[in-house]
């Protein structure tokens, strides 16, 4: 009997410390998920950015503009939005047809515009005068926000 119970104490113990253990990896994956999908989004928005070779539209949710991204002699059109609703994602958009979302759960983003000396552009922006654009973001994971700046200095310029 007492060998038994010495058993079933043991077994506990390595449920425990297995459950436990699974738990806080799943805890540490979800929360670098986040991080990672958020910093490879400012990673692919800025590389494009800088390849545009004009500039469409420019509000405080979405940036739209032509690059050769694939290399092909051919600009494709390329637009990155959010829609302004908490926990909404940061979306891709190519040539109107081909939308992936970059990062899930977006708290807050926002594009801010640069001109001359670095001057902050109001809304609505002159698409002329964009000398510089930023991309500011928050994401949530539980009860932990995600921000990332960054500024973008397109080769239109």
């Amino acid at each position: 009997m007492i060998s038994v119970l010495l058993i079933a104490s043991m077994l506990f113990a390595v449920w425990t410390i297995y459950h436990t253990g699974f738990t806080v990896f799943y805890n540490q994956v979800s929360r670098y998920d986040i991080k990672g999908q958020l910093s490879s989004a400012f990673i692919s928005m800025t590389n494009e950015l800088q390849q545009a070779v004009s500039t469409a539209a420019a509000t405080a949710t979405s940036a739209v503009f032509y690059a050769d991204i694939n290399s092909d002699g051919i600009d494709e059109k390329i637009e990155y939005t959010w829609s302004g609703v908490s926990g909404a994602p940061l979306n891709r958009i190519i040539n109107d047809t081909e939308t992936k979302a970059l990062a899930r759960s977006i708290s807050a983003f926002a594009f801010s515009y640069y001109g001359a000396n670095n001057v902050l552009l109001s809304f609505p922006v002159t698409l002329s005068e964009i000398q510089l654009a930023a991309a500011d973001a928050a994401a949530v994971k539980g009860d932990e926000t995600f921000h990332l700046r960054t500024k973008i200095r397109m080769r239109t310029i």
